[in-house]
């Protein structure tokens, strides 16, 4: 059972991505929030401590743990946490979820409601087929935790889409792109 529930998810990804498409029917009646099909997506683009340890075999190891043997429920649970939850949490693990930025499906992008800025790391603002062109300069510079500081390549607006059918959220968010390695893709604050 637990090989049919992974060979699911794979096919569920492999559609997603637009690979078998032609063997999808049409739905018979357009949704409301219809949008073009995902056209690439983008997985890891660097490894790391952050995702189990500097070499394959324990990236491997760590995300086999850490990846869900089962389909995903048909209605998604509403997460809440207690008071007592919150202020003596025992997990450090950062809200990494997948998003869909203009029509490519993004993965490992961290949720991170501390800072005020939302990062595009330079090699996913390739990866979407953008170009220096789709940048707006500016002056700033951002500021770590430690006291370093970044001059980011500039801004970019980008449509994002968060969520699945019936529950669908569309923006338009505005990234500062910055030319530095990263476990993530993006980072919204």
């Amino acid at each position: 059972m637990e090989d049919y529930h992974d060979l699911q998810n794979q096919i569920e990804g492999l559609i997603c991505r637009g690979h078998l498409g032609h063997y999808l029917r049409e739905p018979e009646e357009a949704t409301p929030h219809h949008k073009e099909p995902v056209k690439r997506q983008i997985d890891v683009i660097f490894g790391g401590p952050a995702v189990g340890g500097n070499s394959f075999a324990t990236r491997k190891a760590y995300t086999s743990s850490m990846v869900e043997k089962h389909p995903r429920p048909e209605i998604e649970p509403e997460i809440t946490f207690r008071a007592e939850e919150v202020e003596h949490s025992h997990y450090d693990d950062a809200l990494v979820i997948s998003i869909q930025v203009t029509n490519a499906r993004v993965k490992r992008v961290m949720v991170d409601t501390g800072i005020s800025a939302d990062i595009l790391y330079f090699d996913a603002f390739r990866r979407l087929g953008l170009t220096e062109r789709d940048l707006t300069p500016m002056a700033s510079a951002l500021t770590g935790f430690t006291g370093d500081s970044i001059s980011p390549l500039g801004t970019t607006a980008l449509p994002v889409t968060i969520g699945e059918e019936p529950r669908v959220k569309t923006m338009i968010t505005t990234f500062m792109v910055v030319n530095l390695p990263s476990a993530y893709n993006i980072i919204f604050g």
